[in-house]
């Protein structure tokens, strides 16, 4: 597949259950975009996928009117045949998912980044009567700048609900699902809040707060049983942070805190005022030795892996149980089956003999041939001498013969050897906007303005893009024996981003005294330098001053007094 509509497919970015989502180019402005496919075939009747049709285009069309610089913009939904796709926001940057699967631990710097970010999108979704309804690692994207964005906004809705109503089973892991989703009743924004609360304890304490091997025991866990206290996975964390993941993973949405940026916030202040607190890599709580002696280290695994422990060893009891009343059995098997061959290895040659006595009398013995004498090596012969008549070889067999009689193959044509320099390829650079200057592996000498096209060698190359104004940005590009046409190069103002929050939200923002059409929260990009932001709302304002550095994201909280 090289299209799907007007889009032209540049590479498989993931797989799912519904669809496979692509890498591609939308040719009409060259704006990168992922497609996420959604197969409506696979054994649903006409009932069902016409009402999955009908809620995937609904909730796109919901997820539409979301315009945030920390959710993923969703273009375009289109359908041909039983393929329907969505063409959205293309994000140059890992999940956050797999940003917790590497062997260290996330920076606290930057989990209250992320986190913080993702609670201002998600009050902003929320405002606008949207609940994500599945937060998790692998639905937020972190951009190369650091930017954090949501991503199946509306997608994930269809597909938890469509399932939970048609199957009775929850799709995916419910891990990071709260107490009233799995049950199947109302919810909003603060469900989403248990969600977040969830993947940051995952990232404090290396390990997930309810955890099974059946989804049965997960779903029991979330709705009925509190998470193992955080300082057992995690000692270096206090009793302030532990309070603020009790209220923020409290099985009432009534007693979780009111928004999402009010738990980033509390979380934050409450690691603040703890001292030697850490991060946790996943898995990192079982490395963490709580006693020692002379022997070996004693190692204290958390409730829900000793639960698992215990699961897995009842289950190997039983199965040796099994194997214990079965093995008797099959060791009889065996010993009969191999005293039968043994008998039957030794009559062999009694048999054989008597056979052939009744046959033929018994031949005599046969002499041991002579040893082979080694042959005196041959002098070689003098400059003036012929060389002596090489040996007639041996009879040849009728099989040889007739070898030897055959034509000799005819060799296959001798492969053309490669250049020794390899020839130069045009590599394409489009820049967004228009007219910057584009260089190859630094030499100012091969330079364009872009769009335009670099003759490179066969090999990897290096391609630098700038404009005033912008950041640098670099592209790595891996010349072969075609043509490469790179990804359109989206350039980025100088600057970094304000991520800024009020209490009470909703209020209006002025930056140096001149208003901008947002309201809080709200993520504000800005040049280098120095700010005054004022908030106002229902009378009340208050201002802060902030330093913006070039590429970081800034946090900003102001209290309406």
């Amino acid at each position: 597949m090289d299209r799907i509509g007007r889009y032209k497919i540049v590479g498989e970015l993931g797989r799912g259950a519904m669809g496979v989502v692509y890498h591609a180019i939308d040719p009409n402005i060259g704006r990168p975009v992922a497609i996420k496919t959604i197969h409506f075939s696979g054994g649903r009747n006409s009932e069902e996928q016409n009402r999955l049709r009908e809620r995937l285009f609904r909730e796109a069309r919901s997820a539409g009117i979301l315009s945030h610089p920390g959710i993923v913009t969703i273009y375009d939904v289109e359908q041909q045949g039983d393929l329907a796709y969505i063409a959205m926001e293309y994000v140059d940057g890992p999940t956050l998912d797999q940003v917790l699967s590497e062997a260290r631990p996330i920076s606290p710097e930057r989990m209250f980044s992320i986190l913080g970010q993702t609670a201002v999108a998600l009050d902003y979704a929320h405002q606008k009567g949207i609940v994500h309804r599945d937060i998790k690692p692998a639905n937020i994207m972190i951009a190369r700048d650091g930017t954090a964005k949501i991503t199946d906004f509306g997608i994930a809705k269809i597909t938890a609900s469509d399932q939970l109503t048609m199957t009775g089973n929850i799709v995916g892991t419910p891990h990071y699902m709260s107490p009233e989703q799995v049950q199947g009743q109302p919810v909003d924004g603060r469900s989403d809040q248990f969600s977040l609360a969830v993947i940051a304890f995952e990232m404090l304490t290396g390990e997930k707060p309810y955890s099974g091997e059946h989804l049965t025991t997960v779903v029991y866990k979330i709705v009925a049983e509190e998470p193992a206290a955080p300082h057992r996975l995690n000692p270096t964390l206090g009793g302030a942070i532990e309070s603020v993941l009790r209220q923020s993973l409290s099985k009432k949405p009534d007693a979780r805190y009111p928004t999402c940026q009010e738990f980033a916030g509390a979380l934050e202040k409450a690691c603040a005022a703890s001292k030697g607190w850490k991060t946790m890599p996943r898995g990192g709580s079982l490395n963490e030795p709580t006693m020692a002696d002379s022997a070996k280290p004693v190692v204290t695994l958390p409730p829900a892996r000793r639960a698992r422990l215990a699961e897995a060893t009842t289950t190997a009891e039983r199965g040796q149980r099994r194997t214990a009343g079965f093995l008797p059995f099959l060791l009889a098997i065996l010993v009969a089956a191999g005293l039968l061959a043994l008998i039957g290895w030794q009559a062999a040659p009694w048999l054989s003999n008597q056979a052939q006595t009744t046959k033929t009398p018994t031949p005599p013995p046969v002499q041991p041939a002579p040893p082979a004498t080694t042959p005196a090596p041959v002098p070689a012969p003098a400059p003036d001498e012929k060389k002596p008549s090489p040996m007639p070889p041996p009879a040849a067999t009728p099989a040889e013969a007739a070898d030897a009689v055959k034509p000799p193959a005819e060799k296959p044509p001798a492969k053309p050897t490669a250049p020794a320099i390899a020839a130069t390829q045009p590599v394409s650079i489009i820049s967004s906007p228009a007219g910057a200057t584009a260089t190859l592996d630094g030499n100012l000498e091969k330079a364009c303005k872009a769009p335009c096209s670099l003759d490179a060698a066969r090999g990897r190359h290096s391609i630098s893009v700038t404009m005033p104004g912008y950041q640098i940005e670099h592209r790595e590009v891996d010349v072969e024996s075609s043509p490469v046409e790179t990804l359109p190069v989206i350039l980025r103002p100088l600057g970094g981003t304000l991520l800024l929050a009020s209490v009470p939200a909703g209020a209006t923002i002025s930056v140096n005294g001149r208003p901008i059409p947002q309201v809080t929260p709200a993520q504000i990009p800005l040049a280098p330098g120095t700010y005054t932001i004022a908030v106002a709302k229902d009378g009340k304002q208050a201002s802060a001053t902030v330093e913006i550095r070039n590429g970081v994201i800034s946090h900003q909280r102001i209290v309406l007094e």
